[in-house]
């Protein structure tokens, strides 16, 4: 059935000029909404009053609610059946996420609408829907909000012929002068006598502390009206006052009775059976129980051998999956104490409870940030640690031994590779051996590599040794890891960079880059790419557009870059606990 009006009758004006006191409607296909008014003066209770008439009215197949909730006083309302996305302004990408929702309905309207109007349209017409911001003061005035403002802006404009109506209340009519000519409904509760001028052009009296009451002018003209009157002027209007669940709504029902009987309410699950598609919102911390309690099912699934999901994503609220069987190299970017640590908390504890044959390599520094995962891994399978100097005996083949050598943590390092697992050059490692590069004979009594059949074996990098431009940093970038990634997938190898460090080195640089086929990042993508991250794997994306599609990133937020499948995902971490 088509719809040609949606009318909401919101409280009772005072028209003198008629001497009447006629309903205060609004026809939502008609006119956009600005309410205006001091602290407590019945802004939000207006809101209130609107979703509440529109649950009464309408039904989850004509009617669907957006709120982006600036003053907080709007949260009870999140989980009302026409209610599709609730957001407030803990988290930027929710803004961003609502107006980029927005633009998809209007675009998705225009093409089902085919170049007519909402109500003009007999069959077929979308659902309407009504975009609510409370104290839009707080988002014009917020600097990160800017570019959304231009959005805003052209919903306001081509939103109300396309079955979209925005409601908006202000404090103030301060940087709003943009916006106000694409509201036809203005009302204003208590404010300055100044202030009434630049609402409604015209002088206004004054309602005191009296919350509710304001002025408001009239969209649609009330029925039965003989007398004649402009329309635009301001008149006296007292609002409604938001029903609660307890008010009595007909004969022996309250308000919560009536919507639990027309949606379906289950009392069991708590939850209305009968409501509109719902966009969801992250906790502060996505625990590992918020985790499976949020996660949604993905549109398709991927074989894997060794699936390990580290949070959600920010669009569909799907896992963020790495298969750590198959990647072969993992970079982790990031800012100090935004997270690293606890993502490859993640991965470590993903691959112990899948990998029964298990060897962890820990190659730290001075820093000694590894010590904690290899002491609780320890006892779980084989382990190593390697971050500070050590003495050792080297033997040689000829059963001679090479007694106490001092070697340094990359030392020790490339050692254990020989040892275990790729036969290194004779003459770099003749240094570590302390063999005299003059006779190649003495080459040839270093130890060739021993390595039988090993343990899937992940190498956990947190050592800034390998990044610095020097002969053994570069030995290892620049020829090791491109042998032992080409076989990674096949010998079971994966190697994880948990702390990514500059390369000054142009080529030891490229070498890195181009061996990394999986990174994440845990810092503000736009920045870190346009700046610090110019020479990264993330060096070449377009920063204007990372802008665009990204809000700068809250404490557990980074992203997933699946570098040869060319897929960047936005996601929110799972908070790695005791419980995990």
């Amino acid at each position: 059935m088509s719809r040609k009006k949606i009318v909401c009758t919101l409280g009772k004006f005072d028209i003198p000029i008629i001497q009447l006191q006629p309903d205060f409607n609004v026809d939502l296909l008609d006119s956009n909404i600005m309410v205006f008014g001091a602290s407590m003066s019945g802004k939000t209770t207006f809101l209130k009053t609107l979703v509440n008439i529109l649950h009464k009215r309408m039904n989850e197949k004509e009617e669907r609610i957006f709120i982006l909730d600036f003053g907080g006083a709007l949260s009870d309302y999140r989980d009302m059946p026409l209610v599709s996305a609730y957001f407030d302004n803990s988290n930027e990408e929710y803004v961003k996420r609502v107006f980029k929702i927005m633009d998809n309905i209007l675009k998705e309207n225009i093409k089902l609408l085919g170049g007519m109007n909402y109500r003009e349209v007999a069959e077929g017409q979308p659902v309407h829907t009504t975009f609510i911001i409370d104290n839009l003061n707080a988002f014009t005035e917020e600097s990160r909000y800017t570019a959304y403002q231009e959005k805003l802006a052209k919903l306001c404009r081509d939103g109300l012929s396309k079955g979209i109506t925005v409601v908006v209340t202000a404090g103030d009519t301060k940087g709003l002068n943009s916006y106000m000519a694409s509201f036809r409904q203005k009302i204003a509760f208590e404010m300055p006598a100044d202030k009434y001028l630049d609402i409604f052009n015209d002088k206004a009296g004054s309602v005191g502390n009296n919350p509710g009451h304001g002025f408001a002018n009239v969209t649609v003209k009330p029925e039965g009206i003989t007398g004649t009157f402009k329309m635009n002027l301001p008149y006296e209007v007292q609002c409604f006052k938001a029903q609660t669940s307890a008010d009595p709504d007909g004969k022996n029902v309250t308000f919560a009775q009536g919507m639990a009987k027309k949606y379906d309410f289950d009392s069991e699950a708590g939850e209305y059976r009968k409501h509109v598609r719902r966009y969801l919102t992250f906790p502060k911390e996505l625990t590992r129980e918020e985790y499976e309690k949020l996660a949604q099912k993905p549109s398709s699934e991927t074989e894997r051998i060794c699936p390990v999901s580290v949070g959600l994503d920010y669009v569909d609220f799907c896992p963020v999956t790495i298969d750590l069987a198959r990647t072969g190299t993992v970079a982790i970017y990031g800012k100090k104490e935004f997270g690293k640590t606890n993502l490859l908390s993640l991965l470590l504890e993903g691959l112990a409870q899948q990998k029964k044959d298990l060897r962890m390599v820990f190659f730290d520094d001075g820093r000694n940030q590894l010590k904690p995962l290899y002491d609780k891994y320890s006892s779980q399978c084989g382990c190593v640690l390697i971050n500070g100097f050590e003495k050792r005996d080297l033997p040689m083949k000829d059963g001679s031994v090479v007694q106490d050598k001092k070697l340094s943590p990359i030392q020790q390092f490339y050692l254990y590779l020989n040892e275990n697992y790729i036969e290194l050059d004779k003459r770099f490692l003749a240094g570590i051996y302390g063999v005299s590069d003059a006779l190649r004979k003495e080459y040839e009594n270093i130890p060739d590599c021993a390595a039988e059949e090993t343990p899937f074996t992940v190498f956990i990098i947190q050592s800034k040794l390998v990044y610095l431009n020097t002969p053994e940093g570069k030995r290892f970038i620049n020829s090791i890891l491109p042998q032992l990634t080409a076989v990674a997938e096949e010998r079971g190898f994966l190697f994880i960079f948990s702390d990514v460090q500059k390369i000054s080195d142009g080529e030891q640089n490229s070498f890195f880059n181009n061996n990394i086929s999986y990174a994440f990042l845990l810092d503000n993508i736009a920045e870190f790419a346009g700046e610090r991250g110019q020479k990264t794997v993330f060096g070449n994306m377009d920063v204007k557009t990372l802008k665009e599609d990204y809000a700068r990133c809250e404490l557990g937020d980074g992203y997933s870059y699946d570098i040869e499948a060319d897929r960047l995902v936005k996601l929110k971490f799972i908070k790695y606990g005791k419980d995990d």
